[in-house]
Order: structure tokens, then C-alpha cells, then sequence
């Protein structure tokens, strides 16, 4: 596939998460697929977009950068802390939380591997401490 026809699956894959199809977007996976160097198949991501579609996260996308199979995209993810999500997302932030029904809004910069048309690898830098301040957790020195 072309760059163009790369960074076209990825903003596709945006573009279905944002208007709630998660089975849509989670079928641009191939059937062996790293998130986070774990492997996954697309009914693991499925699960994975669920709960993140719980928390009502959009992506606003800004810069695109391919080259090779790699597509590299910096957005702005807002999201509502509206449910406890299945899976652990988010590095397990709102894991055993009530609901605040606080907005977050940070950045994101996402990383896909490309290969015969679908992803085959993600990795992704969140700003995960700035959603959990935004929705009212702190941090806490530990004194031991």
C-alpha cells in the first residue's frame, strides 16, 4: 500500500471510533496484531475500543507523518469519565473508580504499523496523568 492509502486506514480507524463503530474499526486489524507489544486479535481491540467507547473518547486529529509501514499521528483525545471501563485502558486510570462524569481533553500521539491494508502494531504516548487530574484524582506522596 501507498503512504497515502497507510494514513488513510488510520484516520479511517479514527474516524469509525468517533462515530461509536467499534466493530468497524476494530476489523482494520489483521488477525495477529501487537497493541502495546501484546498481541491481540480483533475481537481482543474490540474489547479494547469498548471500553474506551464507554468513556466517550473522540480523537481529534492533527499532524499525520508515514513513512515506510509506519503512521505516526498526534491528536487531541476528549473523553468522559461516564463509566469504569472493562479493560484496564488508559493504563488502568479510572480502574475501580466510580464515574465523576468529568470531561478530559489531552494530547496523544499514535503510532500504526501497516501491513497488507490492515494494522498490525499500535504503540501510543497519552497523557494519561493530565486525564486523571482532569477528572479529579491526585497523587499522593507516599512517606515509607
Amino acid at each position: 500500500m501507498s503512504l497515502e492509502e497507510n494514513k488513510h486506514l488510520v484516520r479511517r480507524q479514527f474516524e469509525l471510533l468517533s462515530a461509536g463503530d467499534i466493530r468497524g474499526a476494530a476489523d482494520l486489524w489483521a488477525l495477529e496484531s501487537f497493541n502495546h507489544g501484546r498481541k491481540i486479535d480483533p475481537n481482543g481491540i474490540f474489547r479494547v475500543y469498548e471500553s474506551l467507547r464507554s468513556l466517550h473518547e473522540e480523537h481529534t486529529l492533527h499532524e499525520m507523518i508515514a513513512e515506510g509501514e509506519w503512521v505516526a499521528v498526534r491528536t487531541t483525545c476528549r473523553g468522559v469519565h461516564a463509566a469504569t471501563p472493562e479493560s484496564p485502558v488508559n493504563e488502568g486510570i479510572f480502574t475501580g473508580l466510580n464515574p465523576t462524569g468529568r470531561t478530559y481533553s489531552v494530547q496523544h500521539i499514535h503510532m500504526f504499523r501497516i501491513s497488507q491494508g490492515k494494522i498490525v502494531e499500535h504503540w501510543a504516548n497519552r497523557d494519561d496523568l493530565g486525564a486523571a487530574r482532569q477528572v479529579g484524582l491526585e497523587l499522593r506522596r507516599s512517606m515509607d
